[in-house]
């Protein structure tokens, strides 16, 4: 078999528009895994917003998290490889955010957390308590970020968002880059980490431990901060309907997150029965 391995990105590859896994995916990758395909999923999701999904697949392996900035494995609850932000890095991003108008949220190492709602946490939420308890992802409310970070707590990574574009470009391009590597994860959303975490860079690390080699695996991705991954292993394949230059750095676009366009591709690639 030419490929030993897989990677998907959840939100807009993976996950339909709604939210969900298609049955042919579901039923693609489980036969994959039977053929012994290592599967992994590459998010910028905190790991506890990757858990529901997680269990739906019945998956066993590590998952990369908030663009590679860890490699979290859910049966030992740690991360095997971690950058995270350092704290008073992490102070500087929130306070110049906030004092632009721009909403922050912060993932911490067990938890996404908010000072205030905003519309796009307002709609997480709602997916948040439609989740089983048992695998519901840890969101809350915090008075102060600058409390939870001096309490010594990981910080994985700062999340801005804004509908004005041009104040979050004006922002983004102020950034110390030396210091962070931000990621646009959607079109009004930004992830900020630390230096030196992407998707590719962490896929790299991860397939290290695992013994696989990067060109007999393939990744699925559908946004920039899938681009690293895409370019980083054997065959990289862009989703259809994403941006053009997503779609020019993989080797290859298939059709889009609402069509049976993955479970397809893993049927020709594994020869699914």
């Amino acid at each position: 078999m030419l490929y030993q391995a897989v990677a998907f990105d959840l939100d807009g590859t993976l996950l339909s528009s709604n939210g969900t896994i298609l049955a042919s995916s579901k039923k693609a990758i489980q036969l994959a895994r039977e053929k012994g395909v290592k599967v992994y999923i590459v998010t910028g999701r905190h790991h506890t917003a990757v858990r529901p999904y997680y269990a739906e697949l019945g998956l066993d392996t590590p998952v990369i998290c908030c663009n590679g900035t860890y490699l979290y494995d859910f049966h030992k609850d740690e991360a095997l490889v971690s950058n995270p932000l350092p704290p008073q890095l992490a102070s500087e991003l929130i306070n110049s955010a906030q004092a632009e108008g721009i909403h922050v949220s912060v993932y911490f190492r067990d938890a996404m957390t908010y000072e205030q709602l905003n519309p796009h946490f307002e709609r997480f939420l709602k997916w948040v308590n439609s989740c089983d308890e048992s695998v519901r992802p840890n969101v809350h409310q915090v008075a102060k970020y600058q409390d939870v970070i001096d309490q010594g707590t990981t910080v994985w990574k700062v999340l801005i968002s804004d509908p004005d574009l041009q104040k979050m470009q004006n922002f983004v391009k102020k950034l110390p880059l030396e210091q962070v590597s931000p990621e646009w994860s959607w079109v009004d959303r930004v992830d900020i980490t630390h230096q030196g975490n992407t998707k590719g860079a962490c896929l790299k690390e991860l397939l290290k431990i695992e013994g696989i080699d990067p060109q007999k695996t393939v990744a699925f991705g559908d946004n920039f901060n899938d681009i690293s991954m895409l370019e980083f292993v054997g065959l990289g394949i862009a989703m259809g309907g994403c941006e053009q230059e997503v779609q020019d750095k993989a080797n290859k676009v298939i059709g889009s997150n609402n069509e049976d366009s993955i479970a397809t591709e893993l049927e020709q690639l594994f020869g699914l029965a």
